[in-house]
């Protein structure tokens, strides 16, 4: 018997535009799902990504359930069987006594025009030279899905018989049927749903996502003295910033859970002073838990005049990454403990207008202190604490060291603001 069929490609059941617009509304749920999980691990919102956590776990549950339901639904698939034609054959590699191979086959139904389709298929290492190219088999392939054939191994003895009967002739390429649900149009599409998914998540927390470390800005209102606006921010630790101002000067403060000491937590509290508008002071202060800048300034020369009040420098120019090394330098050389309280004055010379960085430790047994220059390089050692060293914070006369180190009226404030 020799069949002979050319006709163009058997008709298939393809995905319609309802099953294609539910394959992308799920993949854009499943994006926004796990990015507002990551959003909110970064931002530290547990809300947030146990909302997503959640909603990702919904929406697998509602899909599985949507097509087990569809399956439930449709009809049996009706299996046929018909004879086809070894095209080709490629075993590729495997460990186990069963190999998958790659067929080509030319299908002859007998109700419907030959074709040619290419699948994969598990043969035993010993049964595949049963299989040469040209021979005739007996296939099986449901009636709507004519690309998912399965070459049946053990055919009753009516197919076997016609299989060594027949003779076939092979279909044109052309005629090569496909599974339309595999196209990669629909798997770009359910990608491109997915990321847009997780964009809009990411829009919406974007403010809290890229902001820089610090605090948020300062808002317009207060500013009378004594009293100012509160502004928090969040890095590694929480940072409070606060303002006040006075006649002659300003002054803005920032607390922290922190120590100081820790990698990069001067640095960060810096920034939330600079983002409440502390850009520059005429003196800085450096202490466990906080900071305090005396004559604070945005970098204008325009604020309440504390500009024109001393010389003055940008807060975010400090050598931060060298001040904890300073100060355990200054415990080294002192003899003082790790338990040792510290405190860092930052201020120009009054005479040569130098920035001088101080590094103050203190014991039980008394204080010493470390200068450096503005490169935070050491200029003088700190000597052994209570070793005819003046007494914590005070210079010549009871005067606090600050006022060496200043112009104009912001001494007297400062010496009572930085006073033990």
């Amino acid at each position: 018997m020799t069949i002979t069929e050319t006709s163009g490609p058997t008709e298939s059941r393809r995905t319609g535009p309802a099953v294609l617009l539910g394959g992308l509304l799920t993949g854009a749920l499943t994006g926004a799902a796990v990015a507002a999980v990551v959003v909110g691990i970064i931002i530290g919102k547990a809300v947030l990504w146990g909302a997503g956590a959640g909603f990702f776990v919904l929406v697998v549950l509602v899909t599985s359930l949507a097509g087990r339901r569809t399956r439930a639904r449709a009809p049996a698939a009706e299996r046929r069987r018909a004879l086809a034609m070894i095209e080709s054959r490629r075993a590729t590699s495997g460990e186990l006594a069963d190999v998958p191979v790659s067929f080509v086959l030319t299908v002859a139904p007998e109700d419907r025009s030959a074709y040619r389709v290419a699948f994969s298929q598990s043969i035993n290492l010993v049964d595949i030279a049963d299989y040469p190219v040209r021979r005739v088999v007996v296939v099986e392939y449901p009636a709507h899905e004519p690309w998912d054939v399965t070459i049946v191994t053990r055919p009753d003895q009516e197919w076997a018989r016609r299989a060594a009967e027949a003779s076939m002739d092979s279909a044109p390429g052309s005629t090569l049927v496909k599974n339309p649900n595999r196209d990669g149009l629909h798997c770009l599409f359910s990608l491109l749903a997915i990321a847009l998914g997780a964009a809009l998540v990411v829009l919406l927390f974007r403010a809290e996502l890229f902001r820089e470390d610090g605090a948020t800005g300062v808002d317009g209102s207060g500013g009378g003295a004594g009293g100012g606006p509160q502004v928090s921010a969040s890095a590694s630790a929480s940072v409070s910033v606060s303002a006040s101002a006075s006649v002659s000067s300003r002054t803005s403060t920032a607390r922290t859970t922190e120590s100081m000491l820790r990698d990069g937590q001067m640095r960060r509290t810096v920034d939330a002073l600079a983002t409440a508008g502390a850009l520059t002071a005429t003196a800085f202060r450096i202490e466990e838990h906080g900071m305090a800048a005396e004559g604070v300034g945005d970098g204008t020369g325009a604020d309440s005049g504390t500009e024109a009040d001393g010389p003055s420098f940008a807060l975010r120019s400090l050598p931060y990454e060298r001040l904890p090394g300073l100060v355990r330098t200054a415990r080294t050389t002192s003899g003082a403990g790790d338990d040792s309280s510290w405190r860092v004055d930052i201020a120009r010379d009054a005479k040569t207008g130098a920035l001088v960085i101080r590094v103050t430790v203190t014991d039980p047994r008394g204080s010493a202190t470390l200068r450096a220059d503005a490169r935070g390089r050491v200029t003088e050692p700190a000597g052994a604490p209570g070793g005819g060293a003046r007494a914590p914070g005070r210079g010549a006369g009871g005067a606090h060291p600050l006022h060496s180190l200043m112009y104009g009226p912001q001494a007297a404030f400062i010496s009572e603001q930085f006073s033990p």
